[in-house]
Parts: C-alpha cells; structure tokens; sequence
C-alpha cells in the first residue's frame, strides 16, 4: 500500500497563490506537483474559507497584551521599591 504524502503548509500556500494569481491553472499546479486537481481545489477552499481570520483581531492577542502591560507595571513598581530599599540601606550602613 502507498503511504500517504505530506505536504508543508508553506508548500500548499504557493500552490494555491499561484492558482489564484492565475500562474498556473489547477490542472497544471496538480501536473507540476504529482497531485490530484481535487486536493488542490479543497486546499484552495479552504485558503479562502480561512482567508478572512487574517484580518480579525484575536481576543486572545489583546488579553496577552494586557497581561504584558500588567506584569511590566508590576515590575517597574518592584524595581522603583527595590531601589529605595538599596538606598535606604546604603545611608543605614
């Protein structure tokens, strides 16, 4: 039995870009690539099916942007305290 081929994502993104800027036809990119036409088609469906995600802006992304504003605050403040602590200590000396 043939073991089934992988392929990158990288790989199957310029497929699909060269189909869709019209380098290539389907038939032609399958031809090149040793591939069937209908894997090109379902993979260039499911480029454009995921196409508009690269536009949206993740919650995820802003809640980590939170979280990095919030641990930045929290040590600036333990920086500016640590300071004062060195300093109180170097005149107690």
């Amino acid at each position: 039995m043939k073991e089934k081929r992988k392929f990158s994502s990288e790989l199957k993104a310029q497929i699909v870009l060269a189909v869709i800027k019209r380098e290539l036809t389907a038939l032609e990119a399958a031809r090149k690539h040793d591939l069937a036409p209908s894997l090109i088609y379902k993979w260039h469906d499911e480029f454009l099916a995921k196409a508009k995600t690269v536009f949206e802006t993740t919650k995820t992304g802003s809640e980590q942007d939170k979280k990095v504003k919030h641990y930045e605050y929290i040590i600036t403040k333990l920086t500016t305290q640590n300071d004062f602590l060195e300093k109180v200590l170097a005149v107690t000396k």
